[in-house]
C-alpha cells in the first residue's frame, strides 16, 4: 500500500538538492495519484504565485513550514 506523507491543500517546496530541477516557489498539493513505477507516491502540484502545474516523486518536495523563504523574503503563503 502506498503511503503519502502529504494531503491535499498541504503547501510544499522543492527540496534543495544538487540534482532538483523544479523551481522555487511554494505549491499546494492538487491530487494524489497512483504511484510510480517503482513504488514512489507521485503528486499533482500547483505554484501558488502563478499557477505553474507540476507532477513531482514524493522524495522531490517537502512541507513549506511558516518560516521557508522563497527568495522574495515572504513566506510565499497567502494568509
Amino acid at each position: 500500500m502506498t503511503t503519502y506523507e502529504f494531503k491535499i491543500g498541504q503547501h510544499v517546496r522543492a527540496k534543495e538538492t544538487p540534482l532538483c530541477n523544479m523551481p522555487h516557489g511554494i505549491f499546494s498539493i492538487v491530487n494524489l495519484l497512483p504511484s510510480a513505477a517503482d513504488g514512489i507516491p507521485l503528486y499533482h502540484i500547483r505554484r501558488i504565485s502563478d499557477g505553474d502545474e507540476r507532477i513531482v516523486r514524493q522524495y522531490e518536495i517537502e512541507e513549506a513550514r511558516s518560516d521557508s523563504r522563497d527568495g522574495s523574503g515572504r513566506d510565499g503563503i497567502m494568509h
